[in-house]
């Protein structure tokens, strides 16, 4: 007899295990381009609720296929077990969007907002003694400087101008840390070394390098590039835009990835052809106005693929990456996808399988951040990361 109440518990504990991790697996929210299609497969004895849905059933499962003609948000409810179990869905339809893709390689110079903070050091005054000027954990690198008393700081040489414009007196600086804006107070000491006041803080207000323009829209004239965002090598925090822009670049040298190098991409960057301004670093590339060359225009839209379309298999890049300046095709294979919905900046594995490529780079190398992803004439992504084994 207790064997029996013991299968029948398992028997139980199975039924309620499989609806709970077939509820689950079905994400919060899915974003669509309109006219997409996109089914919903899950248990008997769970039902949706909502508009724009075509179900269809068989003896173990059912199927919904949502209705994708209207833009818009659509809010879907699931229920099982007589409610013991509700999840709601928001399906969120955007319209078709068609872009130019880039592979074009671009220099990108960005100033922060303020100037960033990656450290503190002692001051040898005249007197020979040094001097420690601020309590232990005053500042944490990544910490932003706004102001010095009532002057907005745009850049590292404006500390060094004003600091010695007030000699020393007490000054108030007022510095950004996450969403909380932080104020302190320090006297400047007179430096042994060069004889102009310092206040002990190194800085940094800007970054400057190469990568790749992932596409541009004609018809809003912005662009997308990199990838991933402009992080301080210090903090390792991303970089909040002050100004930007980006230009022109030509490849000058590559040095090839190989174990344990991940490679480089060098090129020129021409500061007399601005390509655009750029106005949001984010952890999926930076963003912004586009101005540049519009013979770009030639090239042709296609459009941008949702996350469902994405397959594994055969897909091309697209980048520049020798001394012709021409942006070529070349041979991947998406091997992994991502199911997360956290990973913002990884949602693809992918492998060089062009024999040309690997020849010139070895696979990807840095400066090839933001190259288009292109899989049946679709833009899906962009390289960000180079992953070396």
């Amino acid at each position: 007899m207790r064997q029996k109440k013991i299968f029948f518990l398992i028997i139980v504990f199975a039924i309620f295990f499989a609806y709970m991790t077939n509820i689950e697996k079905i994400p919060k929210n899915i974003t669509l381009y309109q006219n997409e299609k996109y089914q919903v497969k899950y248990l008997k004895g769970i039902e949706i609720e909502g508009s724009n849905i075509v179900t269809e059933e068989n003896f173990w499962s059912k199927l919904a296929t949502i209705n994708t003609d209207i833009i818009g948000d659509i809010e879907l409810k699931l229920s099982s077990l007589g409610g013991l179990f509700n999840k709601k869905i928001t399906v969120n339809v955007l319209p078709t969007m068609e872009v130019i893709p880039g592979g074009d390689l671009i220099g990108v110079k960005m100033y922060s907002k303020g100037v960033l903070i990656v450290g503190e050091s002692k001051i040898q005054g005249i007197d020979g003694n040094w001097y420690d000027l601020f309590e232990e954990d005053t500042f944490r690198a990544g910490d932003i400087l706004l102001k010095i008393n009532e002057y907005e700081i745009e850049s590292a040489e404006e500390i060094s101008k004003i600091v010695n414009n007030i000699g020393e007196k007490e000054i108030e600086l007022t510095y950004q840390r996450n969403d909380l804006i932080l104020k302190t107070k320090v006297t400047p000491v007179k430096s042994f070394e060069d004889g102009l006041y310092k206040i002990g803080l190194w800085v940094r207000d800007g970054a400057m390098g190469v990568g790749t323009l992932t596409f541009y829209s004609p018809e809003y004239l912005k662009f997308a590039a990199l990838g991933h965002g402009i992080s301080d090598e210090d903090s390792k925090e991303l970089i909040e835009v002050g100004e930007g822009e980006i230009y022109d670049a030509k490849v000058i040298s590559i040095t090839k990835g190989r174990n344990e190098y991940p490679g480089e991409l060098k090129g020129f960057l021409n500061e007399y052809e601005e390509f655009g301004k750029i106005e949001i670093n984010s952890k999926n590339g930076i963003y912004g106005n586009y101005s540049g060359d519009f013979e770009i225009n030639s090239r042709g839209k296609i459009e941008i693929a949702s996350k469902n379309e994405v397959q594994l298999g055969k897909a091309k890049i697209l980048c520049t990456v020798d001394e012709s300046q021409e942006i070529k095709e070349y041979d991947i294979d998406i091997l992994k996808m991502s199911t997360s919905n956290f990973s913002a900046s990884r949602g693809m594995i992918i492998k060089v399988t062009d024999d040309e490529l690997i020849k010139k780079t070895g696979g990807i190398i840095q400066g090839m951040s933001g190259s288009p992803i292109i899989q049946n004439g679709k833009l899906v992504g962009a390289v960000t990361h180079v992953i070396v084994c």
